[in-house]
């Protein structure tokens, strides 16, 4: 069987791409059984995701689909022009496939480099495939196997240690400023999309209450409206022009506005710390321009984090990561290797079987042919020539058989294989 993906990711394909050919979850059960129904005797796994969109195939070595076939399929279930989204995608065939899947569910291909999460989602991928009915030994084998790297991976390297995203920092740095959350309430002035993820992993602390401001009221409840039905922390708009009145009152402020200048001044925040009797107060400025004078954060009850203080803290875990990435290599080539090596190895038994046979059936058919014509053949004779057709048979197989074992740890054993079965018209089940 060969091996085949067609996708694309975050590198090879913009966003405006990647959500066009992305496949819902509960349409990928049936996308698949499609798939099957098209090309009977494959298997297919899909996993998409907000980064990626990735179309595992099995299929026999003459089988179907072809790469461009996987695309035309891909083009008309999303009712789309393959000419509008190929450009995006790449291909990979048999161990370049096994190694980039290995990569993929180790989060080597992720956009946060070690991140976890890739690896639920391939599974749910694999359920889904199972539920469609579309999986067989080969993927079956294969995902598992990238499963056990993957945890190999994250178990004896550093490849997932430490935060990647500013989110995740700015939680790290107020769970070092409060020892608790569901006493505390967050501020979000602006409704810029980083803004919202970084507000997003502080939500998962439970914090007590959200308010959000924006210039446009509008905005405002409509990213509280979301939050709301999103997370079980109340979450309520207030006009922009009282913002700075709420200072008093919360914990912990992210600032994301597109302003040129900054909406928090010295002196606007002036009166704040003694309202607020000099309790601890994280501000988050992600904003660019800056949207909170830096001289706020020399107060000492005050911390004040911007976009490049975040960004110092997951550069440092970055290093720390990438130091991990040649190890990680080394696991997956040593995995690759393996895997490849056993597929092969089981691929080539079958082949040898067939071989033997047609060479058995042929001189079954010829000494038939041969004994009715002989004259007074003795059982002695008989056997004598039963054996020699037998020795001819062996020592024709021989060389043959003898490559096919030699190549059986590299694929170039596929190559050898194929020439034999197009030569001697075996059956083509590999």
């Amino acid at each position: 069987m060969r091996t085949l993906v067609v996708g694309c990711n975050h590198r090879s394909a913009p966003v405006e791409v990647r959500e066009r050919i992305a496949f819902d979850e509960a349409v990928i059960p049936a996308a698949l059984k499609l798939f099957g129904e098209e090309f009977p005797g494959s298997e297919s796994v899909l996993i998409s995701t907000c980064n990626r969109m990735e179309i595992y195939v099995a299929r026999p070595v003459h089988g179907h689909p072809r790469i461009e076939e996987i695309i035309e399929f891909v083009a008309r279930f999303q009712r789309l022009e393959a000419q509008d989204f190929a450009e995006g995608l790449y291909s990979h065939e048999d161990v370049e496939a096994v190694r980039h899947l290995f990569r993929v569910v180790s989060s080597l291909d992720s956009m946060v480099l070690g991140e976890s999460q890739i690896l639920g989602q391939a599974k749910l991928a694999l359920e889904l495939a199972r539920s469609a009915g579309t999986t067989g030994k080969v993927l079956e084998a294969l995902f598992q196997r990238a499963f056990a790297v993957a945890k190999e991976i994250h178990t004896r390297t550093g490849i997932a240690t430490g935060r990647l995203s500013v989110g995740s920092t700015a939680v790290d740095l107020a769970r070092q400023i409060f020892s608790r959350f569901d006493d505390k309430s967050v501020l979000m002035v602006g409704a810029g999309k980083m803004g919202e993820l970084t507000l997003r992993h502080l939500l998962s602390m439970q914090p007590r209450q959200l308010y959000v401001t924006n210039r446009t009221d509008e905005r405002a409840a409509a990213l509280a409206g979301r939050l709301a039905g999103q997370t079980s922390v109340p979450a309520r708009a207030i006009p922009y022009g009282q913002w700075i009145e709420h200072l008093a009152e919360v914990d912990i402020v992210i600032t994301c506005t597109g302003s040129r200048e900054p909406v928090l001044t010295p002196e606007t925040f002036a009166p704040i710390p003694a309202q607020r009797r000099y309790r601890p107060l994280l501000l988050i400025d992600i904003a660019v321009p800056r949207d909170i004078d830096p001289a706020i954060g020399e107060q000492d009850s005050v911390y004040l984090y911007n976009i490049d203080d975040l960004q110092t803290v997951t550069e440092a875990n970055l290093v720390h990561r990438r130091e991990a990435i040649g190890q990680c290599h080394e696991i997956i080539e040593a995995s690759v290797l393996d895997f490849v090596e056993r597929q092969l190895c089981q691929d080539i038994g079958p082949l040898i079987h067939a071989l033997e046979e047609h060479f058995r059936q042929i001189g079954q058919k010829e000494l038939a042919w041969l004994l009715p014509k002989l004259q007074s053949v003795s059982e002695h004779d008989r056997q004598l020539v039963e054996q020699t057709l037998h020795r001819i048979t062996q020592k024709l197989l021989h060389d043959p058989i003898d490559l096919l074992h030699e190549k059986a740890g590299n694929s170039a054993v596929r190559i050898y294989a194929e020439a034999l079965r197009v030569l001697f018209n075996l059956a083509n089940d590999k």
